[in-house]
């Protein structure tokens, strides 16, 4: 019985150690991703928000309706304040990558700008569907 040259053992131990950070990374991005996506898809809407917000609390603390009617105006101010953060957060995103996209646009040649920009255009829509799902069409401050 011969023994394995221990260049090819290193090889395949760093190889199954890549392998793993690689699978590893893919499924942290995907579930990362699913959790943007849900986070930002139930704080869309204020009324929903606090309908979940008055479910949870009255399944994890048991309480009772009197004590839930007594906190509904906290609850209803918070997740008035959590959906205008949310908004505006979305806003700031869109401004910002719009101001960045022109930038890098007007460096382009013109065949690569047009491929550049109708790109930049579907993801910009993807994007603003995901960050702004309250508006029709993105706000004039964000173009």
């Amino acid at each position: 019985m011969t023994m394995r040259p221990t260049r090819k053992i290193v090889a395949e131990f760093i190889a199954v150690f890549l392998i793993g950070g690689v699978a590893g990374g893919l499924v942290e991005w995907c579930y990362t991703d699913t959790q943007l996506t849900t986070f930002m898809s139930r704080s869309a809407d204020p009324d929903s928000m606090i309908a979940r917000i008055n479910k949870r609390y009255t399944d994890d603390f048991h309480l009772t309706p009197d004590e839930l009617d007594k906190i509904q105006p906290e609850i209803k101010e918070m997740a008035q304040h959590v959906y205008q953060i949310r908004h505006q957060f979305g806003v700031d995103i869109m401004a910002v990558m719009d101001d960045y996209h022109q930038k890098i646009a007007a460096q382009l040649t013109p065949e690569h700008r047009d491929a550049y920009l109708k790109a930049i255009g579907i993801h910009r829509d993807k994007l603003n569907a995901l960050l702004l799902p309250d508006q029709a069409s993105p706000s004039p401050a964000s173009k």
